[in-house]
């Protein structure tokens, strides 16, 4: 009951604000007049004056009515394309912080404009963010003359680029880029040695396009900078043979992808690491010095057994990379950490590169929790409208179509998957014989090429990309990561009578599938329509109905006929990993009644759904504690960069490292170490300092004591800054500041990553192990600090020229 309460209170609330913003559409639309009659320079000076009102103080939301009709205006001059009615409701949306839930082919690209141009006369930077280079370029060049129209400037952002070319591109006053990159761009700005050397210049608007595929496919997945430890692709090379010999006996692999050694296994790998003396004769795998041995020997297992090329990674050209299991899109640059994807290339043969660490990482969800105002569109939203409010404090607003929609769905769940896919073959046969387009969905690169395999044993070849005619007779084209490149060209055909597209979850993202092809006469297109449109085939449900919808959701775009069928299989592994109890099998009944099909298809998506969340939901509370750390150390690191107190900070930190050491060696509770105080005043002071033993009053003695000390190390200090001049020794000092925190924060990062593994390996509840974790990750930040006084106190103490020994028992 208070579910439903609470579900019709929000409905209640979308409508209100969709009746607000239909009236203010209403105001805007009447607009059009005024801005049809004024000139490109009345146009510009227009914008120059809003820009100036808004640097001068005043509000977007005074002035938003105005700058929308404007942008609206430029729109229709530059493009031929003046948003209509629902794309100024969706811009309203994106512009009050909202996420936009705008169905396929209904202008995504076109509404952000509105938004971005009213964001941008603020002077401060938007930063619009896409799932891939591809869409970053294109949006960036297909509405930067809209744009130009307006005075604002436009820059991308790619992976080539150099400093220099980057820092340009944040300068303008939009700057579209892949949401990595952004992430990416803000971890090395603060690895930076000054300011003028950073990129970026603040997070105060995003706009997040295909916000489902950023800010919930991948959230789950670190972003990381590594460095170099040294090369030991001999090692690596090593183990990939011995893992390579195992047979099935060895391992076993559960449901959820966990592979583990057998006792025959472990017998096995410890014979052969003995042959080849990487472990003791008297050594097993179990023992406390073999750690890092087995945790090897686990990457390997898990890159032969658990990782499979052309559906988690791809090769090309010599590099192992990286497939992103829920879109099927290549992922460059992404690295798995601690040395699996030094496994995989080994395994495959590839130049094996550097073990790394990381020197730096943040997720999505994070980094784009920083910026001032935060909003995002995509076509398949109200799914995970919970998520999106709990983790980035988005409300998804539905925003309506142009057009009616006139899609025919449908589903059908068979008992084994050869009826399965004689069931897709009717339907594709059927469809080539009216001349009907289709799309043939598919979850994986594997599951892609093996439909393909399929067809051609079934008399269809697949189409040469050298031959631009997609719609010969019995053809089809296969768009996966392993031909990303390609993606727009084969999407553009797509439509066109009679073609056949097999595609994974990539397809399509950001790309509209027109009916009759991209640049279709009126003919071909009444062709294409007669035939009943795009045919949507999907091969099996995807862990999220919302993968399910994307699909869909490339029929029937803006009022266009089409259908969308999805033929799935009680041996589809959605289902069995969802463990999903499915009636027996008969011969009697090839397919499972619709309404039993629905209810077990449903539960299986919730289940999956429902561990997707509650995983990206733990990352991020860890997250949330390691961001407090990293928000501190990134402040304090800046603060070093660009503040002048350089010489008072490490006067602070030497004195604060004297009372660590006197708080250590000559407690007023505790006897005395003489001996080890002596030692580390010596090795991080350089300082011989007499120590005699305590009276009667240890805590006056300490603390004379430490008074003595810091005397001593502030005179070591001032020698050196009068030999080598100040401007000279702070310049040093700040540099070996940076250094050490850069460092310690490295160090501090792995030990959060093992901490977090380590407390959820005791099997403790949810909230209790968060707060486990937050107790002792405070403990591992406190001794960091503690680490980084000491180490700049000793850099500090022996940097540079000398200066004469000063007499240290005064």
């Amino acid at each position: 009951m208070i579910l439903r309460l609470t579900r019709r209170a929000l409905s209640f609330g979308t409508r209100r604000k969709l009746t607000q913003y239909e009236t203010t559409t209403d105001r805007i639309l009447v607009l059009e007049g005024d801005h049809r009659r004024l000139s490109a320079r009345g146009l510009l000076d227009r914008a120059t004056e809003l820009r100036q009102r808004v640097q001068a103080g005043t509000s977007l939301d005074e002035i938003k009515e105005e700058a929308f009709a404007l942008a609206r205006e430029a729109a229709r001059r530059a493009l031929n394309e003046h948003p209509v009615p629902v794309q100024i409701i969706g811009a309203l949306t994106l512009h009050d912080g909202h996420l936009a839930e705008m169905r396929t082919g209904e202008g995504k690209t076109l509404t952000a404009t509105l938004v971005c141009a009213l964001n941008g006369l603020t002077g401060r930077g938007v930063h619009v963010a896409t799932p891939n280079d591809y869409l970053a370029e294109r949006d960036a060049a297909w509405m930067r003359p809209v744009y130009d129209l307006l005075g604002l400037s436009t820059g991308v952002i790619t992976q080539e680029m150099d400093d220099d070319e980057r820092r340009e591109a944040y300068c303008c006053d939009i700057t579209y880029g892949v949401a990595s990159e952004f992430c990416f761009d803000y971890l090395r700005d603060n690895l930076k040695l000054s300011a003028a050397e950073t990129v970026q210049r603040g997070h105060a608007f995003a706009l997040v396009d295909e916000a489902d595929a950023t800010l919930i496919d991948e959230a789950n997945m670190p972003l990381a900078l590594f460095g170099p430890l040294g090369d030991h692709s001999g090692f690596y090379e090593v183990i990939d043979v011995l893992i390579a010999s195992l047979q099935p006996s060895h391992y076993e692999v559960d449901h959820r992808r966990r592979v583990t050694l057998t006792e025959a296994g472990y017998s096995e790998v410890e014979l052969r690491l003995q042959q080849q003396g990487l472990l003791k004769a008297s050594s097993t795998l179990h023992d406390s010095v073999s750690i890092s041995l087995l945790h090897h020997i686990m990457q390997s297992l898990r890159a032969h057994v658990v990782l499979a090329r052309d559906r988690d990674y791809v090769v090309e050209n010599g590099r192992v990379i990286i497939v992103d299991r829920l879109t099927g899109r290549p992922m460059p640059g992404r690295r798995y950490d601690e040395g699996l994807h030094q496994a995989l290339e080994a395994k495959e043969s590839c130049a094996i590169g550097e073990e790394t660490r990381t020197v730096a990482a943040i997720t999505f969800q994070t980094y784009f929790r920083r910026y001032d105002k935060l909003c995002g569109m995509t076509g398949t939203a109200k799914a995970d409208a919970e998520e999106y409010k709990e983790v980035y404090g988005l409300d998804v607003i539905s925003i309506p179509t142009h057009r009616p929609m006139i899609r025919l769905d449908g589903a059908v769940l068979h008992s084994t998957a050869a009826g399965k896919f004689q069931a897709i073959l009717r339907e594709l046969e059927d469809a080539a014989a009216r001349g009907q387009p289709v799309l043939i969905g598919a979850p994986s690169i594997e599951r892609s090429e093996a439909l393909a395999a399929m067809l051609e044993t079934n008399g269809w070849s697949q189409k040469n990309p050298a031959t631009q005619n997609l719609g010969s007779s019995r053809t089809f084209a296969v768009l996966n990561a392993k031909n990303h490149a390609r993606e727009a060209q084969i999407i553009a055909e797509a439509g066109a009578p009679g073609a056949v597209t097999i595609a994974t979850a990539m397809a399509g993202r950001g790309t509209d599938i027109r009916l009759g092809g991209e640049h279709a006469d009126a003919a071909t297109r009444a062709k294409v329509i007669a035939a009943g449109g795009l045919l949507v085939i999907g091969t099996t449900h995807h862990d999220h109905g919302r993968m399910d919808e994307q699909l869909r959701g490339r029929a029937g775009r803006q009022g266009d006929p089409g259908r969308s069928v999805f033929h799935a299989s009680l041996d589809d592994e959605f289902l069995k990993t969802a463990a999903i109890d499915a009636p027996p099998l008969t011969e009697q009944a090839p397919t499972i009644a619709p309404s039993v099909a629905s209810r077990l298809i449903e539960a299986a998506q919730k289940r999956h759904e429902i561990r997707s969340f509650d995983r990206r939901l733990e990352l991020l509370r860890f997250d949330t504690i390691i961001q407090r750390q990293r928000d501190n150390v990134y402040d304090l690191r800046q603060s070093i960069r660009d503040g002048s107190d350089t010489l008072i900070r490490a006067k602070q930190l030497r004195h604060e490292t004297v009372d660590d050491l006197i708080n250590r060696f000559a407690a007023p509770t505790a006897p005395w170490d003489i001996a080890g105080l002596d030692h580390a005043i010596r090795s991080v002071l350089t300082l011989a300092i007499d120590i005699r033993p305590p009276s009667s009053d240890p805590k006056a003695d300490a603390r004379a004591l430490a008074q003595r000390i810091t005397a001593a190390a502030d005179r070591w200090i001032a020698g050196k800054i009068a030999s080598m001049g100040e401007t000279t020794f702070v310049d040093i000092l700040r540099r070996l500041m940076m250094a050490a925190i850069d460092h310690l924060w490295s160090e501090q990062s792995e030990r959060l990553d093992y901490l977090k593994r380590r407390v959820g390996d005791r099997r403790l509840p949810s909230h209790k192990v968060i707060a486990e974790f937050q107790i002792e990750a405070f403990t591992l930040f406190e001794l960091m600090i503690a680490d980084f006084r000491r180490d700049v106190t000793a850099y500090a103490m022996r940097v540079g020229i000398l200066p004469t020994p000063c007499d240290s028992d005064e």
